[in-house]
Parts: structure tokens; C-alpha cells; sequence
């Protein structure tokens, strides 16, 4: 029953004398004269976020299965995992978690994963609300966070529905939405392999790059690293603003680097 019929029926019901209503509370002033006030408002208690479905492998994969699902806040619709034996996690998005949230969230779920199972490498795959693979976080110890955008081709990987076992990163030539996007990263990674970990590109749809450095990259050259992949991106897909992702080797994000049209590079954390 929504909120507002259960509201209705109770005053139809206070109408009706099916309810008594409460009297009025009264307090005497300094003057001796009565004074009516109105009974609080009674509060209605907020309702509770819906709990993710889940599926696990072993006890220990349920445990943080159900932790997921209680501590997500309506924000993932399923949940499966299968870390402790497979070092496999898969996640279905809410309806209502908004895109600019998928980075955070799988980072956030990501942390937990190795929280709860040190020393294990981890495959978290992430899908939209109708079961698109959005995007996909591999942790190797050792190694850091290697983030991948799912393709735009039509690819479909597993569903997320129940646990399925590993599969490995994806090469090079897939790094990218679309096969232009791959051409560019792979470009990238060519030009610069003993400072890029890897490179994602989203660029030719939504003008989006993400890529790791290694330890390799000092603080002080990172600006020009990033600028000159920006200016890279500029010359293939031209007539845009384009954005940049950056990792540090653990896995940690940096910041965000917008090239503009007008050229200048604008960082923020």
C-alpha cells in the first residue's frame, strides 16, 4: 500500500470513530487562562532500502555478499561472489544509481573485496540496470587496479546473476568502446610503455580516457604525460572536450585533467 493511501485510510477511519482521536494537550499559562495546543504529528518511519539479490560460492562469499547487499543502499540490484575460490565478483547496478557513481561504487566495493580476502587477486565486473557490462576493475597484490570500460560494440559478457569463473583482462586492441578508441590506446600504449600501465578510451562516444601510470612517472612529469595523451586524443577526435582519468601504480586515482577546445588542460582532483 503507498504511503498516501495508508494515510487516507486512517483519517476515513478517524472519520468514522473507528479510531479515537487523541485530545487535545493542555497547559495553563501564567494568567490562568487555558491554553490548547495540537498533539504532535506522529512521524512514519522512513522505508527501508531494498536488499540486493545475491548469489556465493563458499559461506565466506556469502558473508560479504550480504554485507554488500545491506551496506549498498539500493544503489546494486544484485550481487554475485565467488572471490574466495575463483577470485570473481559481479554487481548489477540499481535503477537509481546515477553513472557518475559507477567509478566510486566499484572502487568502494572493490576495497571491501580485499578487506575480506587479502592477498587474493580480484575480478569485479560491473553492469548497468539492464545487465550491460558498464565497466570492470582487475587487482592483482602487487600490481594495483587495472580498470577497464566495457566495449561498445554489442558485447555482452556473463550475466551477473550467479557466479561464473575468471576470465582474464582484456588485451590491448580491446582497451576501448569502440574500435577506434582501441586503435588509440593501443597507440598510446606503444608510444609510452614504460610509463603507462594500461589506457581505456571512451573518447569517440563521450570524450572520456582513463589511464595508470607506473612507478616510473615522476609527480613532476605527470602534467605533461597527461596533457600529450589529451593532445593525442585531440588530433582523432577532434571537435570535442576530452577528459582523463589518472591512477597512480596502486591503483588509487590522481585526478581529472579537461582539454578544452581552446586548448588549456584543467586539473582537478
Amino acid at each position: 500500500m503507498k504511503w498516501t493511501s495508508f494515510c487516507l485510510a486512517a483519517l476515513l477511519a478517524m472519520a468514522a470513530g473507528c479510531v479515537p482521536a487523541a485530545p487535545p494537550a493542555r497547559e495553563r499559562s501564567e494568567n490562568g487562562r487555558v491554553d490548547t495546543k495540537p498533539p504532535p504529528e506522529p512521524r512514519l518511519p522512513a522505508p527501508a532500502a531494498p536488499k540486493a539479490e545475491v548469489s556465493f560460492d563458499t559461506p565466506r562469499d556469502g558473508k560479504f555478499a550480504e554485507f554488500v547487499s545491506q551496506k549498498a543502499g539500493g544503489m546494486v540490484s544484485k550481487v554475485a561472489v565467488a572471490v574466495e575460490n575463483r577470485g570473481q565478483m559481479r554487481v548489477q547496478l540499481g535503477e537509481n544509481t546515477a553513472p557518475e557513481d559507477t567509478l566510486p561504487l566499484t572502487k568502494g566495493l572493490l576495497e571491501g573485496a580485499r578487506k575480506d580476502f587479502p592477498d587474493r587477486p580480484i575480478t569485479l565486473s560491473v553492469y548497468d540496470p539492464q545487465g550491460e557490462p558498464v565497466l570492470k576493475a582487475n587487482y592483482r597484490p602487487g600490481q594495483g587496479v587495472r580498470y577497464e570500460v566495457a566495449r561498445g560494440d554489442g558485447a555482452k559478457g556473463e550475466q551477473p546473476g550467479r557466479p561464473v569463473p575468471q576470465t582474464p583482462a582484456a588485451p590491448a586492441d580491446q582497451a576501448g568502446t569502440t574500435a577506434k578508441d582501441r586503435r588509440f590506446a593501443e597507440w598510446a600504449m606503444g608510444k609510452a610503455p614504460k610509463y603507462l600501465r594500461y589506457v581505456e578510451a571512451d573518447l569517440e562516444h563521450r570524450g572520456r580516457l582513463w589511464f595508470g601510470v607506473t612507478r616510473s612517472v615522476e609527480p613532476n612529469d605527470l602534467p605533461a604525460l597527461t596533457k600529450s595523451l589529451l593532445e593525442g586524443a585531440r588530433t582523432e577526435f577532434p571537435r570535442r572536450d576530452l577528459t582523463a582519468t589518472v591512477f597512480d601504480p596502486d591503483g588509487e586515482r590522481i585526478g581529472r585533467a579537461t582539454l578544452s577546445r581552446d586548448g588549456r588542460v584543467e586539473w582537478t582532483k
